[in-house]
């Protein structure tokens, strides 16, 4: 998906009429796993559970040491954890704090990857819902918010190059 489809909510497999009629309002699910409704009981425990893990692990963590290597991250590295919280979060259809953790992921270690996308995606769809709504302030809102994404991508390739 190009950027300007996510700029303007499109979604894969998704027609402007599905949009029109929600279809941008609809749980978002990871890219794989299920959306949240069509979660079992079993499944929602099981990712209930590694959430209070993560939860526990971030919370006991040392503070993040700026000598570790951002190419070799470890196990319990506090940007995956976020990351891995996020998709979680996003799983059970809870994109506020599936937003929440992909921000942290990418303030802990600004990088590509899938706390990036995630992102952009989940801001698209939640300033689309707003469009929607004709909530011009929540419009600004999610544009500032990608407005600030894209930045961080520029900061990245520089530091990159």
């Amino acid at each position: 998906m190009g950027f300007f489809d996510r700029l303007l909510g499109t979604r894969p497999g998704s027609s402007t009429d599905q949009a029109a009629d929600g279809g941008s309002a609809r749980t978002t699910a990871d890219d794989a796993g299920a959306p949240a409704s069509e979660l079992t009981d079993a499944e929602r425990e099981q990712t209930t559970a590694r959430i209070a893990e993560i939860d526990a692990e971030l919370a006991s963590a040392p503070a993040p040491s700026t000598s570790s290597s951002p190419s070799s991250p470890s196990a319990s590295d506090p940007a995956d954890l976020h990351e891995e919280l996020g998709t979680l979060h996003e799983r059970l259809g809870d994109t506020g704090a599936a937003i929440a953790s992909f921000e942290a992921s990418l303030e802990a270690r600004p990088r590509y990857g899938a706390s990036y996308n995630r992102l952009m995606d989940l801001y698209n769809t939640r300033r689309a819902q707003a469009a929607s709504a004709g909530d011009g302030a929540a419009i600004n809102q999610w544009m500032s918010k990608i407005d600030a994404l894209l930045a961080t991508s520029k900061r990245i390739m520089r530091e990159n190059y």
